[in-house]
């Protein structure tokens, strides 16, 4: 398995590539038919398999509407399947080897601070492709923890400095808001003397002042976790560290609860 994440033309592309010990005819009807998309794609899948056919996608309690639904771009079976899913582009290319396939995916979209839980959701999907055709995916390790894992290979832990010197973090994490709203309060970077509460807004806003300006969490529902924002205005390079230290033990705990299953 290999995973890269760039940025090309102002969007995020992620590849992902995976070997299978399968002929691409195999991986092509997993691809292509929902009898078989069911065993291991993360949606029920309505397509009609022509190029410029269109293509939907159903979540479990959820209905169809344009996010879920776009056409095929690209269609060469049993070797390329493209089509877009909402603003996202995914391509799936299969080429054969000597002992079974070279299975890649290339997914475009601009939501780069989800790219982690993007990555673990599908290396989880994949794994589960090869095991619904027969073969023996190793054991990976809770989805939480992986999608931690992958936040530190692309970086996406780090915060940003602002042009007018303020910061700002935006964090996928892994438990839902509710979850995490009542740890804001604590999180407190050294150096910052908490004043007046400016808003509270259970469980999506909480800002105070400090003796510079402002400090803003936000969370909002993100993919497999609330999506955590946090900027601090005035002049706050200093605090990019402390707060990346903070966040990063926040996100640690919440994962390792998750996967236990521990409250």
């Amino acid at each position: 398995m290999s995973e890269t994440l760039t940025t090309e033309n102002g969007r995020t592309v992620l590849r992902m590539e995976r070997a299978l010990h399968h002929p691409p005819e195999k991986i092509w009807r997993a691809l292509t038919e929902p009898s078989e998309l069911a065993g291991w794609f993360p949606a029920a899948v309505e397509l009609d398999l022509r190029l410029d056919g269109r293509i939907a996608f159903t979540f479990e309690d959820e209905d169809h509407d344009s996010e879920n639904a776009g056409v095929i771009r690209a269609y060469d079976p049993p070797h390329v399947l493209e089509y877009n899913w909402g603003v996202e582009i995914q391509r799936w290319e299969l080429i054969p080897t000597a002992d079974g396939c070279l299975l890649k995916l290339t997914a475009t979209y601009d939501d780069r601070p989800g790219s982690a839980s993007f990555t673990a959701g599908w290396t989880l999907c994949l794994d589960a492709l090869d095991r619904v055709l027969g073969g023996s995916s190793v054991p990976r390790e809770h989805y939480a923890l992986l999608h931690e894992h992958f936040i530190k290979v692309y970086g996406l832990d780090q915060g940003k400095l602002l042009e007018d010197g303020s910061i700002h973090f935006e964090r996928q994490l892994t438990a839902p808001k509710e979850e995490v709203w009542p740890e804001l309060a604590s999180l407190v970077a050294e150096g910052i003397d908490v004043g007046p509460v400016v808003t509270s807004e259970e469980p999506v806003e909480l800002a105070y002042s400090w003796q510079h300006g402002v400090v803003t969490w936000r969370l909002r529902d993100g993919n497999g976790g609330a999506r955590l924002e946090l900027t601090q205005t005035g002049p706050a390079e200093e605090f990019l560290t402390p707060w990346r230290d903070l966040i990063e033990q926040l996100a640690t705990n919440l994962a390792t609860r998750t996967a236990t299953g521990v409250s």
